[in-house]
């Protein structure tokens, strides 16, 4: 007999319109961030810059949510539920679970989460016959609610009745060395990074320096019309561009920044790779210090 049985959350509609939504994403900013760079007219410039940086601000939830969807799971054993959910892990005993049912064998309906999505109903919701509902799910169709002292989890493993067979059997069988509760969440993730000086010292003057690089150039701008921003080596002499194509520079260094962040939150909590997710927290500082030190070297030559 099997000590374990593992369940995959419905996923293949969520990941098709996870991924679809997220290639639409990338491909509208960086088509927008092409249109600018090929713009004369600054106000045309600007405009399609921010349009590059709106249609991106969408990309790292997606990303996310489409990470967490793949290697999201559910683990039964007789000593109880293990959910893996992105970032988020969840350790359930079976002695803590009070009684599991599918959703549509309710005599009332359950309210959905706000911001639900096909693939990612994540959240907590308030009912009244309930109480407290949390859900780690997929599909609002296969919704299986799991009953604890504390809370009623909602999930949606893509084999419902293979799922509640399992469960039926394993408490059947009886827990023998009940696990511990454990709840790991991105919430406990982001509030142990603040609490660790290096991760939040890094990242935090990462952020001012971006932020500080774009004050900087957008005092610089209005001052000339044009700046030096190269040098072409086949003509021999240095290349002058508009001076608004200085925006560039602060959008570039906080795209690096959103990603050397998340690179480094996803090493925090890996086991042994401590030191690794330090250093990706120090490399969002190369980018904004290199582009100030640029800005500074044309400020200079001209």
């Amino acid at each position: 007999m099997d000590n374990s049985q593992e369940f995959q959350p419905a996923r293949r509609r969520g990941v098709i319109f996870h991924a679809g939504f997220l290639l639409l994403s990338i491909s509208a900013s960086g088509g927008f961030l092409m249109l600018s760079l090929a713009q004369e007219t600054r106000g045309f410039f600007i405009l399609y810059l921010v349009g590059c940086i709106v249609a991106f601000l969408s990309v790292p939830l997606f990303a996310y949510r489409l990470f967490s969807l793949l290697r999201a799971k559910y683990t039964l054993d007789r000593d109880g539920l293990h959910i893996q959910w992105g970032l988020r892990t969840e350790d359930i005993p079976m002695i803590e679970i009070e009684w599991v049912r599918a959703a549509d064998e309710m005599p009332y309906d359950i309210p959905m989460p706000p911001f639900s999505i096909l693939g990612a109903i994540i959240g907590v919701q308030q009912s009244e016959e309930l109480g407290t509902l949390e859900f780690v799910a997929s599909d609002s169709n296969k919704l299986i609610l799991i009953a604890t002292r504390q809370k009623v989890l909602v999930i949606s493993p893509g084999d419902t009745e293979g799922f509640l067979y399992a469960f039926r059997r394993f408490a059947e069988l009886g827990s023998i060395a009940p696990i511990q509760p454990r709840s790991a969440n991105v919430e406990l993730m982001v509030t142990s990074m603040l609490k660790d000086k290096y991760a939040r010292n890094f990242i935090l003057a990462g952020s001012i320096l971006s932020v500080g690089l774009l004050l900087i150039v957008s005092f610089l701008i209005p001052t000339r019309d044009t700046i030096i921003l190269g040098f072409n080596s086949a003509r021999g002499v240095m290349e002058e561009a508009p001076s608004e194509r200085l925006l560039l520079l602060p959008v570039f260094s906080l795209f690096m920044l959103v990603a050397d962040v998340s690179l480094g939150s996803y090493l925090y909590r890996k086991e042994g790779f401590r030191t690794a997710s330090y250093f990706s927290f120090a490399s969002s500082l190369i980018t904004p210090i290199s582009f100030l030190l640029l800005v500074l070297t044309s400020i200079i030559l001209q």
